[in-house]
């Protein structure tokens, strides 16, 4: 086999395969959050909610704009959306409960009315999260 063959034979499976190789919705939404930021956020996020403690679970960030998960331990887990540096600021929305598959559009739209000036990636990454990628 000639490597321009061998080339057009790997060019042919990707393009079998759009879906493996399609960006995913949360494309450039930093995810990570080490222990001391989740440390450092807890006091400040509990006190904010009024809560004797808190654990922070996970976090979405792109640009300015935060996206924290916290378990309060008091209500159902709640994403609190931030502006700014949650260190800094309050939340200026917050968001519970269930979604199903179908209402990511809806999610979206929700995020983008109660989040004025969320970047629409990260809108998009929130609702593609709690609506295909949550842990159910």
């Amino acid at each position: 086999m000639k490597k321009s063959e061998k080339v057009l034979g790997i060019l042919a499976l990707i393009a079998a395969t759009p879906s493996m190789w399609a960006g995913s919705s949360c494309d450039g939404v930093k995810r990570g959050l080490t222990n001391n930021r989740k440390h450092a956020l807890a006091p400040k996020i509990a006190t904010e909610l009024r809560v004797k403690n808190v654990d922070v679970l996970q976090s979405f960030q792109l640009g300015k704009w935060n996206i924290i998960y916290v378990d309060t331990h008091e209500s159902d887990e709640q994403f609190l959306f931030y502006a700014d540096d949650p260190l800094k600021e309050r939340h200026v929305t917050e968001w519970s409960g269930a979604a199903f598959m179908n209402e990511e559009q809806d999610i979206k739209q929700w995020t983008i009315k109660n989040a004025p000036g969320i970047p629409s990636r990260l809108a998009t990454c929130f609702a593609w999260h709690v609506t295909k990628d949550r842990d159910q």
